[in-house]
């Protein structure tokens, strides 16, 4: 049992010299048949293992002597992993150790532990990160009798590890996006900021706020490869695209997802709706109260009763039918243009389109897509490069919001969000 334990355990360069079961009444020398005892019983027990070393020869790190004299420093104990349920602590004396060959002391290191001050072997702290996908930190804590800051603490700890150097070499292009994580408290607190892989979709970096400053701490990890980014895809953010050419500089080219175009011209798409609601009467109010679905759906998806309803409304209001073809015409660009040279064209001729309609929404869209124009057409010159992936990431971020009920570890939460790519959101969890 005490070899088998040995291995269990982790207790590398240890043995284990005595057992204990202690339990609520009394006090068991060498357990041997755990299995009798009841699922309560077990959990309001512990095993003690007491352990020794197995070589008590020490290598003096600064001269290498073998001549060393080992003193008691003090008595430790940690948590181990649990057997049948049943909590494990291991008891251990550390030594100070002294060198009469060059006068060197320190303090011995306790192989099993990933660190000197680690109130958990390393064994356990393996199995609270590979169980940590599939359970709760609530459900962890009680199955392994620990505290539920004691797992969190594992994990972070493991988390900050894994993440601590995020390699930047080969990264080609970024993707920035924004993000709330908070709906209450302070306006810097409820924003992050985060910037991916492109091509990988690796989480490079996740900053506090969304604006220029929140990439502040970036750019002295990004300075050394900042040559290499060819573009950057994000929202029409001014104050991001004012850091890319601040930063990067002009021969990196910024690419606007056209997601947010879209989005930007279905807004004005309903704002004609609802000014144009406030102007009539009853009756015709009911005709296009409640319909900004319909008005900004694509096309293709109508159901046939929401296409009846379209052609009423286009039929009876020729400002909004003069919008929704504009809306259309601008998703046909991205969705059958090729070419930049081509959609630069047809870009063209659409905002001078715009203007002759003299709908106040639809020239302010012009002058948006004239301004950003560049960055737009950025999107055929790499390839339709997007933020689509931002986007969906986005929604696991969410989804780990809404597992967790929120986060007040902010630092907890930026780490989780860089582990995210590779968890599964599955709804069971």
């Amino acid at each position: 049992m005490r070899s088998i334990r040995k291995y269990t355990q982790g207790l590398d360069g240890f043995q284990v010299v005595r057992e204990e079961l202690i339990t609520s009444k009394c006090l068991v020398e060498n357990p041997t048949k755990i299995e009798q005892l009841s699922l309560r019983r077990r959990q309001e027990s512990k095993i003690v293992l007491h352990v020794e070393r197995t070589d008590c020869t020490y290598k003096c790190p600064c001269c290498g002597g073998v001549h060393t004299h080992a003193y008691k420093l003090r008595d430790r104990t940690v948590n181990g992993v649990p057997d049948a349920f049943i909590p494990v602590v291991i008891r251990f004396t550390v030594h100070r150790l002294y060198c009469p060959d060059c006068g060197e002391t320190w303090v011995e290191k306790i192989p099993f532990l990933s660190k000197p001050t680690s109130r958990s072997t390393r064994q356990l702290e393996k199995t609270i990160v590979a169980l940590r996908g599939d359970m709760s930190i609530k459900a962890l804590s009680a199955s392994l009798g620990l505290s539920w800051g004691r797992v969190k603490k594992v994990e972070k700890d493991y988390l900050a590890k894994k993440y601590a150097h995020i390699p930047l070499k080969g990264v080609k292009a970024l993707t920035i996006d924004e993000i709330c994580v908070f709906h209450k408290g302070p306006l810097e607190w409820k924003y992050m900021t985060v910037v991916r892989n492109a091509e990988t979709n690796d989480v490079l970096f996740v900053g506090d706020g969304r604006d220029a400053d929140s990439l502040k701490p970036f750019e002295k990890r990004l300075a050394r490869w900042k040559k290499n980014i060819k573009y950057v895809c994000m929202d029409m953010s001014t104050s991001y695209a004012k850091w890319v050419k601040d930063f990067l500089g002009e021969e990196t080219d910024i690419v606007y997802d056209h997601f947010h175009v879209i989005k930007s011209m279905n807004d004005k798409t309903d704002k004609v709706r609802r000014r144009t609601m406030n102007k009539q009467d009853a009756d015709l109010k009911k005709i296009i109260k409640g319909q900004r679905r319909t008005l900004t759906k694509n096309h293709e998806d109508l159901t046939a009763d929401e296409k009846n309803h379209l052609n009423e409304i286009r039929a009876t209001f020729g400002e909004l039918a003069d919008v929704y073809a504009m809306k259309e015409m601008l998703r046909g660009i991205y969705s059958f243009t090729e070419s930049a040279w081509a959609a630069e064209l047809l870009l063209e001729d659409w905002c001078e389109t715009a203007r002759k309609t003299e709908v106040p929404e639809l020239i302010s869209m012009a002058r948006s897509i004239e301004e950003h124009k560049d960055g737009i057409l950025g999107y055929w010159r790499y390839g339709k490069a997007c933020n689509s992936g931002a986007e969906g990431f986005n929604t696991k971020i969410r989804w780990l919001l809404k597992q967790a009920f929120g986060y007040r570890d902010r630092e907890y939460l930026r780490l989780k969000i860089y582990a995210l790519p590779d968890t599964q959101t599955n709804r069971e969890l």
